[in-house]
């Protein structure tokens, strides 16, 4: 399934220049779809900020988030890091770390 697959998740479907702020109000299935919304922000040597709204029932996805993070030297929340902890114990559920 590609990004823009879903019209109804995708609000930036084309190039669009100085992108300033990205705002996923969802994380994506992949970290790949992630690394893709948030470079939006990075386009033509730009620099941007991206907001993730990343909450418990995304704990599974924790450990490929910190991974991306790490790779491109970005500071990582603790709360993700315990998120990524609950992972390995099952856990599950609504809610979001503030």
């Amino acid at each position: 399934m590609g990004l823009c697959s879903d019209i109804n998740r995708c609000l930036i479907c084309s190039d669009v220049e100085d992108v300033k702020f990205v705002i996923n109000y969802d994380f994506p299935n992949c970290s790949e779809d992630y690394v893709h919304r948030i470079g939006r922000t990075g386009r033509a040597s730009n620099t941007g900020t991206a907001y993730t709204f990343f909450t418990y029932a995304n704990c599974n996805k924790a450990r490929d988030l910190i991974g991306v993070l790490q790779e491109a030297q970005q500071e990582i929340n603790p709360k993700l890091l315990a998120l990524e902890s609950m992972s390995t114990v099952g856990a599950s559920g609504r809610g979001v770390l503030a």
